[in-house]
């Protein structure tokens, strides 16, 4: 089972090994992950999903160190920017699991959802060229599958 219970975060330093430039290119699908480096309290990331030769969707990220720990905001935008969550809304992570290079994030409720979605973001540095991203669902089901490298 995958942490549910929030960590305390000071500091998103023992996130820094996230920032750079990270690239998939699978079958189906060519995907970009940009992580900047901490700052402000903040790391700021953005995501890219090319399907065709075209852009299928836009992701805006941020982790932040609040009261309750490090949470992980996600708005998503279409191609043409228009956001698919409305104007104030985002899909909202705590950090609830940390080791050396790898970090769990739990999905929080969504007051306006009418179910709730559950899940994980669990991030995994493999070696330092090499991120490992799962989406896994309230049943510990895999939804998506990253396996990015570093872009040079």
């Amino acid at each position: 089972m995958l942490p549910t219970t929030p960590l305390a975060a000071d500091s998103l330093e023992h996130l820094a090994w996230m920032s750079g430039a990270w690239i998939e290119d699978a079958h189906l699908r060519r995907c970009e992950e940009i992580w900047s480096t901490v700052d402000a309290h903040t790391l700021m990331g953005m995501f890219r999903w090319i399907s065709d030769d075209d852009v299928s969707f836009y992701e805006f990220m941020i982790i932040k160190a609040t009261d309750v720990g490090a949470e992980l905001h996600v708005k998503h935008f279409h191609p043409s920017l228009e956001a698919w969550e409305e104007r104030t809304q985002y899909q909202a992570f705590i950090l609830t699991g940390l080791e050396e290079h790898r970090a769990i994030f739990a999905a929080l409720p969504n007051q306006d959802a009418e179910e709730d979605t559950g899940g994980w973001l669990v991030y995994t540095l493999t070696d330092k060229n090499h991120l490992d991203v799962r989406i896994i669902e309230s049943d510990e089901e895999i939804k998506l599958h990253f396996q990015f490298h570093r872009e040079t």
